[in-house]
Protein backbone atom coordinates (compact mmCIF):
# COMPACT_ATOMS: atom_id res chain seq x y z
CA UNK A 1 0.00 0.00 0.00
CA UNK A 2 1.69 3.69 -0.69
CA UNK A 3 1.06 6.34 1.10
CA UNK A 4 -1.18 8.19 -0.39
CA UNK A 5 -3.61 4.48 0.08
CA UNK A 6 -2.08 4.98 3.69
CA UNK A 7 -3.86 8.85 4.05
CA UNK A 8 -7.17 8.02 2.04
CA UNK A 9 -7.35 4.74 4.94
CA UNK A 10 -6.72 7.05 8.22
CA UNK A 11 -8.79 9.92 6.29
CA UNK A 12 -11.57 7.33 5.87
CA UNK A 13 -11.92 6.50 9.39
CA UNK A 14 -12.61 10.02 10.21
CA UNK A 15 -14.47 11.70 7.86
CA UNK A 16 -17.09 9.87 5.57
CA UNK A 17 -15.95 10.88 1.95
CA UNK A 18 -17.39 9.81 -1.21
CA UNK A 19 -14.54 8.49 -3.73
CA UNK A 20 -15.12 12.27 -6.22
CA UNK A 21 -14.24 13.69 -2.66
CA UNK A 22 -11.68 11.60 -2.14
CA UNK A 23 -10.02 12.70 -5.44
CA UNK A 24 -10.85 16.16 -5.18
CA UNK A 25 -9.22 16.08 -2.32
CA UNK A 26 -5.90 14.10 -2.80
CA UNK A 27 -5.14 16.23 -6.03
CA UNK A 28 -4.28 18.53 -4.30
CA UNK A 29 -2.23 16.83 -1.75
CA UNK A 30 1.71 16.99 -2.20
CA UNK A 31 4.18 14.46 -1.38
CA UNK A 32 7.44 15.63 0.49
CA UNK A 33 10.13 14.19 2.31
CA UNK A 34 12.52 16.11 4.35
CA UNK A 35 16.22 15.19 5.18
CA UNK A 36 17.61 15.28 8.60
CA UNK A 37 17.75 19.22 10.02
CA UNK A 38 16.18 20.09 6.90
CA UNK A 39 14.23 23.35 8.05
CA UNK A 40 10.17 22.28 7.06
CA UNK A 41 9.13 25.91 7.97
CA UNK A 42 11.31 28.95 8.59
CA UNK A 43 11.71 31.27 11.19
CA UNK A 44 9.49 34.77 10.28
CA UNK A 45 7.85 32.79 7.69
CA UNK A 46 4.01 32.31 6.25
CA UNK A 47 2.96 29.38 6.86
CA UNK A 48 1.35 27.87 3.54
CA UNK A 49 1.08 24.10 4.27
CA UNK A 50 -0.95 21.90 6.83
CA UNK A 51 0.71 18.88 6.85
CA UNK A 52 0.02 15.42 7.83
CA UNK A 53 3.48 12.91 8.78
CA UNK A 54 3.94 9.64 7.41
CA UNK A 55 6.71 9.13 9.02
CA UNK A 56 9.57 10.78 10.64
CA UNK A 57 9.55 12.97 13.98
CA UNK A 58 9.54 16.93 13.50
CA UNK A 59 10.20 19.49 16.02
CA UNK A 60 8.62 22.72 16.48
CA UNK A 61 11.40 25.45 17.47
CA UNK A 62 10.96 29.15 19.32
CA UNK A 63 13.89 31.06 19.68
CA UNK A 64 16.15 31.08 17.61
CA UNK A 65 19.26 31.23 19.66
CA UNK A 66 18.42 28.85 22.54
CA UNK A 67 16.04 26.41 20.31
CA UNK A 68 13.37 26.15 22.61
CA UNK A 69 11.78 23.37 21.71
CA UNK A 70 7.68 23.50 22.31
CA UNK A 71 6.59 20.61 20.27
CA UNK A 72 7.32 17.10 18.28
CA UNK A 73 4.68 15.74 15.94
CA UNK A 74 5.02 11.89 14.91
CA UNK A 75 3.36 9.99 12.27
CA UNK A 76 -0.64 10.03 11.77
CA UNK A 77 -0.59 13.80 13.14
CA UNK A 78 -1.15 16.98 11.50
CA UNK A 79 1.31 20.02 11.92
CA UNK A 80 2.00 23.63 11.29
CA UNK A 81 2.55 26.47 12.42
CA UNK A 82 -0.98 26.37 12.70
CA UNK A 83 -1.20 30.54 14.36
CA UNK A 84 0.59 31.49 11.01
CA UNK A 85 -0.99 29.09 8.72
CA UNK A 86 -4.85 30.63 10.09
CA UNK A 87 -3.59 33.94 11.26
CA UNK A 88 -2.00 34.78 7.23
CA UNK A 89 0.94 36.33 9.44
CA UNK A 90 4.07 35.11 9.41
CA UNK A 91 5.36 32.87 12.53
CA UNK A 92 7.60 33.05 15.45
CA UNK A 93 7.86 29.04 15.09
CA UNK A 94 10.71 27.22 12.71
CA UNK A 95 9.87 23.21 12.21
CA UNK A 96 12.70 20.91 11.35
CA UNK A 97 13.23 17.04 10.89
CA UNK A 98 14.85 15.42 13.26
CA UNK A 99 14.70 11.70 11.76
CA UNK A 100 16.65 10.78 9.00
CA UNK A 101 13.87 11.12 6.87
CA UNK A 102 10.38 12.95 7.52
CA UNK A 103 7.99 11.63 4.84
CA UNK A 104 4.49 14.01 4.56
CA UNK A 105 1.65 15.01 2.42
CA UNK A 106 0.27 19.00 2.83
CA UNK A 107 -2.47 21.02 1.45
CA UNK A 108 -1.67 24.21 0.58
CA UNK A 109 -3.92 26.94 2.36
CA UNK A 110 -5.46 27.94 -1.01
CA UNK A 111 -5.91 24.38 -2.00
CA UNK A 112 -7.73 23.39 1.37
CA UNK A 113 -9.95 26.54 0.95
CA UNK A 114 -10.72 25.10 -2.16
CA UNK A 115 -11.51 21.68 -0.84
CA UNK A 116 -13.48 23.79 2.57
CA UNK A 117 -15.43 25.41 -0.11
CA UNK A 118 -16.55 22.29 -3.19
CA UNK A 119 -16.50 19.29 -0.85
CA UNK A 120 -18.49 18.49 2.02
CA UNK A 121 -16.24 16.40 4.30
CA UNK A 122 -13.55 19.58 3.66
CA UNK A 123 -14.92 21.70 6.61
CA UNK A 124 -14.62 18.42 8.31
CA UNK A 125 -11.35 17.76 7.65
CA UNK A 126 -10.16 21.23 8.50
CA UNK A 127 -12.20 21.16 11.87
CA UNK A 128 -10.52 17.87 12.74
CA UNK A 129 -6.92 19.37 12.22
CA UNK A 130 -7.57 22.42 13.66
CA UNK A 131 -8.88 20.40 16.77
CA UNK A 132 -6.06 18.16 16.87
CA UNK A 133 -3.58 21.30 17.05
CA UNK A 134 -5.43 22.46 19.84
CA UNK A 135 -5.76 19.33 21.84
CA UNK A 136 -2.11 19.91 21.40
CA UNK A 137 -1.14 22.99 22.43
CA UNK A 138 -3.58 22.59 25.11
CA UNK A 139 -2.15 19.76 27.16
CA UNK A 140 1.60 21.20 26.96
CA UNK A 141 0.31 24.19 28.55
CA UNK A 142 -1.13 22.40 31.50
CA UNK A 143 1.28 20.08 32.05
CA UNK A 144 4.07 22.95 31.74
CA UNK A 145 2.16 25.38 34.27
CA UNK A 146 1.18 22.37 36.73
CA UNK A 147 3.76 19.05 36.72
CA UNK A 148 7.12 19.17 38.24
CA UNK A 149 10.20 17.91 35.95
CA UNK A 150 9.72 14.38 37.42
CA UNK A 151 6.12 14.64 36.80
CA UNK A 152 6.44 15.47 33.56
CA UNK A 153 8.91 12.60 32.40
CA UNK A 154 6.80 10.22 34.04
CA UNK A 155 3.95 11.58 31.87
CA UNK A 156 5.80 11.44 28.86
CA UNK A 157 6.74 7.43 29.88
CA UNK A 158 2.99 7.08 30.09
CA UNK A 159 1.72 8.71 26.79
CA UNK A 160 4.77 9.13 24.40
CA UNK A 161 7.35 6.50 24.65
CA UNK A 162 8.62 7.09 21.65
CA UNK A 163 9.56 10.35 22.67
CA UNK A 164 12.19 8.95 24.99
CA UNK A 165 13.56 6.44 22.34
CA UNK A 166 13.40 8.60 19.14
CA UNK A 167 14.85 12.06 20.33
CA UNK A 168 17.93 13.64 21.82
CA UNK A 169 18.06 14.12 25.23
CA UNK A 170 18.44 18.21 24.96
CA UNK A 171 15.54 18.24 22.87
CA UNK A 172 13.65 16.13 25.37
CA UNK A 173 14.90 18.90 28.46
CA UNK A 174 14.03 21.63 25.73
CA UNK A 175 10.86 20.33 25.43
CA UNK A 176 9.99 19.97 29.21
CA UNK A 177 11.70 23.22 30.29
CA UNK A 178 14.36 21.80 32.11
CA UNK A 179 18.06 21.67 31.77
CA UNK A 180 19.62 18.53 30.13
CA UNK A 181 21.41 17.85 33.79
CA UNK A 182 18.28 18.19 35.57
CA UNK A 183 16.49 16.01 33.31
CA UNK A 184 19.37 13.25 33.93
CA UNK A 185 18.92 13.14 37.27
CA UNK A 186 15.03 12.71 37.18
CA UNK A 187 15.97 9.59 34.57
CA UNK A 188 18.59 8.54 37.61
CA UNK A 189 15.83 8.85 40.79
CA UNK A 190 13.30 6.53 38.35
CA UNK A 191 15.77 3.58 37.18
Amino acid sequence: MNSKDQIKNIFSQMVKMSEDEWLYFSERLVHKKYKKKEIITGFNQLENKLCYLVDGIVRHIVDPLNETTIAFTFPGNFFSNYDSFISRKTGIIEIRAITPIVECYYISYNSLQEVYENTSCGDRIGRLAAEQQYLKKSSREISFLTLSPKEKYLQLMDEQPHLLESIPLKYLASYMGITPETLSRVRASIS
